[in-house]
């Protein structure tokens, strides 16, 4: 196969919130970065000196996504449903918040839509697990979201090209 540039054009931020509504959350203001991250298990052996020595195998346990958008257009209704599943109810965590099983209780899904491959990105289950950032002043404004997926709970999926509302 030859080499050839990839430009996947114009990159859309999605959500469901809640089954059967998907929504536009926002627009990419330059590249939107997707993280595959991998989880190994080193097995030691004696034959190569124990645990100081290095593993006669290795376990694979696993693996997550960090999903990194900085969108220069966005709908503020739904960046604010998000921001509420980062820090409770903007800024202030209610006692009842501390301690959320983020897993069981506090996901939802993402898709990274645009017009060409290796997009649309579905991620099922998905949660703002680092800081909300943005950016204010005389400018535009800027607001840069960095979500973590993991396995869907029934499906095992992380992701997949689905776009149809569940």
């Amino acid at each position: 196969m030859a080499l050839v540039v990839v430009k996947t054009g114009l990159v859309t931020l999605k959500a469901e919130f809640s089954a059967g509504t998907i929504v536009d959350v926002g627009q990419a203001e330059n590249m939107t970065e997707v993280r595959e991250i991998p989880f190994w298990h080193n097995v030691p052996g004696d034959a190569h000196g124990g645990p100081e020595g290095p593993p006669i195998e290795i376990q694979f346990l696993g693996a997550i996504a960090k999903i990194r958008i900085t969108m220069s257009k966005w709908d503020t209704t739904h960046v604010a449903t998000i921001r509420k599943f980062a820090v409770a109810t903007q800024g202030t965590i209610l006692a009842a918040e501390v301690g959320t099983l983020m897993l069981a209780n506090k996901t939802f899904r993402i898709i990274l839509s645009a017009v060409s491959l290796p997009l649309p990105l579905n991620f099922p289950c998905v949660f703002p697990r680092d800081p909300v950032e943005y950016a204010v002043g005389t400018k535009y404004s800027a607001m840069m979201i960095e979500f973590e997926a993991h396995k869907h709970p029934t499906t095992e999926v992380l992701y997949n090209a689905v776009t149809t509302p569940s």
